[in-house]
């Protein structure tokens, strides 16, 4: 290689974009291969969840995919479904384990954007978040039963609590896809967008949450996350008194408190 040449700049397989309004966007960015999940996207998008919740100066975050897709489930071209069978289990620990782990227990709201197919692990990485906007294009496929496996990466806690028992039976069983609006019906998602509106949706919506008390914003993620553990009435109880008590005092709660009561 010449010495005035450099090497082509590697695209970053996750993108980060901070939108200026407190909101920051990740984008899965394999569009080609419909941003199925590689072990260093993995990894990338690992390292960059971490970041986002450290920055004092993001307050949402948003998950979408580049092009058609929003994400087509593990990367099946890996040899981990054949050469390397025998490493799956341990792969999934370490690898896509720590990604849903990371979404949920960030004390930031994360909104899944869905352009188009989420497949398999994809279907659980949309779940993993807070909230999940859909465009009309987006189908749910959860299609392990077909290849002869069965769920992970959290969808069979996830759907039981989002759909119940009999329709997470169903539809997994049947390997059938669900197109946005049964995904609607079912409560497996919270809105349905034309695709031409879905990111401007989803930073309307992201915006908007954003804007709430940072403190409280993050107790209502713990306290979602607590009562979906299956807590009893009376440590559900005890832990929301607890938690009203801590933030009442601070300065966020107190202000606000004082500019609602002066209306």
């Amino acid at each position: 290689m010449e010495a005035n040449m450099m090497p082509a700049e590697i695209e970053s397989l996750v993108q980060l974009d901070n939108q200026g309004n407190h909101v920051a966007t990740l984008t899965l960015n394999r569009p080609k291969m419909l941003n199925a999940l590689t072990q260093d996207m993995l990894v990338e998008l690992l390292d960059k969840l971490r970041a986002a919740e450290a920055n004092s100066d993001i307050r949402a975050v948003i998950i979408t995919g580049a092009g058609s897709g929003f994400c087509s489930g593990v990367d099946l071209t890996s040899g981990l479904l054949q050469g390397q069978a025998g490493e799956l289990e341990e792969w999934i620990k370490q690898y896509p384990n720590p990604v849903i782990a990371m979404i949920c227990s960030m004390t930031k709201p994360v909104i899944a954007a869905v352009n188009g197919v989420a497949a398999g692990a994809g279907v659980s990485l949309a779940l993993a978040c807070d909230v999940v906007i859909s465009a009309v294009a987006a189908r749910y496929i959860l299609s392990f039963v077909n290849v002869g496996l069965a769920m992970d990466m959290g969808a069979s806690w996830f759907l039981n609590q989002r759909i119940g028992t009999m329709r997470t039976a169903a539809w997994t069983m049947s390997g059938r896809p669900l197109d946005a609006q049964s995904a609607l019906q079912w409560g497996l998602i919270y809105e349905v967008v034309p695709d031409n509106e879905l990111m401007v949706r989803s930073n309307e919506f992201a915006g908007e949450v954003a804007g709430m008390p940072v403190q409280a914003l993050a107790a209502l993620k713990s306290q979602i996350n607590y009562a979906a553990t299956g807590a009893s009435l009376s440590d559900v109880l005890n832990s929301e008194a607890r938690i009203q008590g801590e933030l009442v005092v601070s300065d966020e709660a107190q202000q606000r408190i004082k500019a609602f009561s002066e209306r």
